[in-house]
């Protein structure tokens, strides 16, 4: 009786409980109590006998429940889930399992399981985490800056509040929010006015100063309110506007405002003036205007037409042209050298120097045209009306001729050159950002043909431009991969009938040209920067080789190396030929470095120092293409060279033309003066040797002796010298 009663009680519990119990062997199911038949959509007859797979949506998630609850039932653990199951007719709930063994240590004693249907409270779930998201989004997103503070520290903010304080992301996380203020003073102050209100539930809204993380000072917007569940801290959400735009607007109305009532007032009092005086105020405001005008569309410096100007009558100008079947020119001005200029005698004598060429410009064209000063040495001109291509010539030959007359800027005597570019609408372009890219890209072809000169736009223009700039990557590449040789050219005293020495010259072996030689490259170089990276390779390259033939047991000969300008020019120069000779072990009296009289000339004074450090470790010095350049006697005997090089124009007509002669013959003369010795370039003929030697010079370099070599073959020449007269 009493087994009877227990059973019914049990029985009891299962009928009645509010949650679904199910009792399982070897993964069957053995009983369901009618709440989790109910739950399931069977009948608590038909969950008898059911794999327990049946009430899973897919074989992963049954088998993954059995390799999860396996160890903790084994172990006498409760194993506890949350997943979605499926009842009879298919539909998917979520459910809450728990289940334990009845007996860990035999397993096939079954197994208890707890079921919860809880997808109301999952769905629910969901809806928050939704919404939570939502509002992170909004948060994130918002066109305002938010920050939720506590006690005064920046505990939470949106990206957007750290765009307009300036700092990166996470920057402002715990940061006091004094530092987002101009002033201690500041910061009391917004304490102070914010906290009672705030504190009583009320919004807190101002405009006040800021300071952003590079400590510029701005104006914000800012709306305050209570943090939800702040207590007795003062908790506060802040939202921020950045309002500096229109803070500057207000102020700046505020001012015209000031003024003009100031103004009013003064005319209230002056109400006895008489008609004249109203017309000559009326007149004063008018010219104001048009002066606030002027400055707005006009170069401060010259008083020409501005960028902004320049667009508008350029676009003026092209309307009325395509109406009456007109053309219209632009040209594109830029000073050759003026850099030069502003470096060495200071930018009040460029400035002077640019209104007057500004001045001369104007005066050379007509009424109608525009003038305008871009920026710089750099002018364009809008050439109104044209018949033709022809007209625009006459306009740039008389602006040639005008500039070619001295300017005297400041007490000095100036001579500039401009170099032009032409564009002819519609020829060239339609639009008028396309004409003077065009002109432009003219001008520059007019730089590279000598300066001092005009060149119309070509479509090959932008061929060759395209061509720059391929040769540039490719020579930057060739840099990196290691394109680039040495060929030698051997130079000989003739005295001794004997090569003196070798003249590194650079050349590209071209993965698709070939062999290419410096001058399709060296400009390019030179223009982009390059030289500096290919003079130092260039240097080294022909020190390492010269060390080759030393160590082959070759005599020792100096190798001579040029340096461009801008190589010259550089910083480090004297360090950077200390270092190489270093590594290259070479002595500093196997070096001769070849050095432009233009480049001597561009700072006489640095180039001096430059010059005597060298000298002094040991570096021997050549003027290369001498004759050519503008230096004076008196430079030319404080510079401590070893060579004068006399350049291969002046070599190529020796014998027929009288002045060259008499310059090579005056060049020896003056070298043998100063001590110096003296070698002829571009050597050709026997001719050309003969009279050389009768004027005294016995070194030579030139293809009648040898063309340059790579140095395999060069390296023949220390054992069979080239051929002489």
């Amino acid at each position: 009786m009493e087994g009877n009663s227990t059973l019914l009680e049990l029985r009891a519990i299962l009928e009645n409980a509010t949650v679904g119990i199910l009792f399982s062997k070897n993964r069957h199911l053995v009983r369901a109590n009618p709440l989790c038949a109910q739950m399931f959509g069977y009948t608590a007859e038909e969950m008898v006998g059911l794999t327990g797979r049946t009430l899973y949506p897919s074989d992963e998630i049954y088998e993954s429940v059995g390799r999860e609850a396996g160890p903790a039932l084994a172990a006498g653990q409760p194993f506890r889930a949350e997943l979605d199951m499926v009842r009879k007719d298919g539909s998917c709930f979520r459910c809450r399992l728990s289940a334990k063994a009845v007996n860990p240590l035999r397993p096939q004693a079954g197994t208890i399981w707890i079921m919860e249907d809880v997808t109301a409270d999952y769905q629910t779930e969901q809806l928050v985490r939704n919404a939570l998201a939502e509002h992170q989004m909004i948060f994130d997103n918002a066109a305002v800056g938010i920050m939720y503070v506590e006690d005064r520290m920046v505990v939470r903010c949106n990206r957007k509040l750290e765009e307009i304080f300036g700092y990166g992301t996470g920057e402002m996380l715990g940061l006091s929010t004094r530092q987002l203020h101009p002033s201690q003073e500041s910061f009391d102050d917004l304490g102070n006015r914010a906290r009672d209100p705030i504190r009583r539930g009320e919004v807190f809204s101002t405009e006040c100063g800021a300071r952003r993380k590079d400590g510029r000072c701005f104006w914000v917007r800012i709306t305050g309110h209570r943090a939800p569940h702040a207590g007795e801290r003062f908790d506060v959400v802040w939202i921020f506007e950045d309002v500096t735009q229109r803070r500057e607007a207000e102020e700046a109305l505020r001012r015209a405002k000031d003024e003009l009532e100031q103004r009013v007032l003064e005319r209230t009092n002056e109400l006895t003036v008489t008609n004249q005086q109203l017309q000559k105020e009326i007149f004063e405001r008018v010219q104001a205007e048009q002066r606030i005008w002027h400055v707005a569309h006009h170069d401060a410096l010259t008083g020409l037409p501005n960028r902004t100007l320049l667009h508008d009558r350029l676009e003026q100008a092209l309307a009325q042209a395509l109406r009456d079947n007109h053309r219209v020119g632009v040209m594109f001005l830029d000073l050759d050298r003026f850099k030069s200029i502003n470096d060495t005698l200071g930018h009040p004598v460029g400035d002077e120097l640019l209104k007057q060429v500004a001045g001369r410009i104007e005066a050379a064209v007509r009424a109608v045209d525009t003038v305008s000063r871009l920026g710089g040495d750099e002018f364009i001109v809008i050439l109104r009306e044209l018949a033709g291509p022809d007209d625009a010539v006459l306009v740039a030959e008389k602006i040639v001729q005008t500039l070619a007359m001295p300017i005297n800027a400041v007490g000095h005597e100036l001579c500039v050159t401009p170099s032009i570019g032409i564009s002819i609408f519609p020829d060239d372009g339609l639009e008028a950002l396309q004409l003077m890219k065009n002109a432009d890209t003219a001008m520059y072809h007019a730089k590279a043909r000598g300066r001092n000169n005009f060149q119309f736009f070509a479509p090959r223009m932008n061929e060759e431009a395209t061509r720059f700039f391929r040769l540039e990557h490719q020579l930057r590449h060739a840099l990196d991969v290691g394109e680039l040789v040495l060929h030698y050219q051997p130079q000989l005293r003739i005295t001794e009938t004997a090569v003196c020495g070798f003249e590194a010259l650079v050349r590209w072996q071209h993965p698709e040209s070939g062999l290419m030689p410096p001058a399709e490259f060296v400009p390019v170089a030179e223009e982009t920067g390059l030289i500096l990276p290919l003079g130092e390779w260039v240097l080294g390259e022909a020190l390492r080789q010269n060390r080759l033939w030393q160590e082959a047991g070759y005599p020792q000969l100096p190798v001579s190396v040029n340096l461009s300008p801008r190589q010259f020019r550089q910083r480090g120069l004297v360090e950077l030929v200390r270092c190489l000779l270093e590594d290259t072990g070479q002595p500093a009296r196997l070096l001769e470095l070849e050095i432009t009289e233009t480049s001597l000339m561009h700072d006489v004074d640095e180039a001096l120092d430059t010059l005597r450090e060298l000298s002094a470790m040991g570096v021997r010095l050549a003027i290369d293409d001498f004759g050519i350049g503008y230096s004076s006697l008196n430079h030319l005997k404080r510079f401590p060279v070893h060579r004068l090089k006399i350049d291969r124009s002046f070599v190529s007509d020796l014998g027929e033309d009288w002045g060259d002669a008499a310059i090579v013959s005056a060049i020896v003369s003056l070298a043998r003066a100063l001590n110096l010795e003296t070698l002829a370039e571009g050597v050709e003929s026997s001719a050309q040797v003969q009279t050389l030697l009768s004027y005294g010079c016995t070194r030579f370099q030139g293809n009648y002796f040898s063309v340059p070599l790579p140095a395999s073959e060069a390296e023949l020449l220390f054992r069979s010298p080239a051929k002489v007269a």
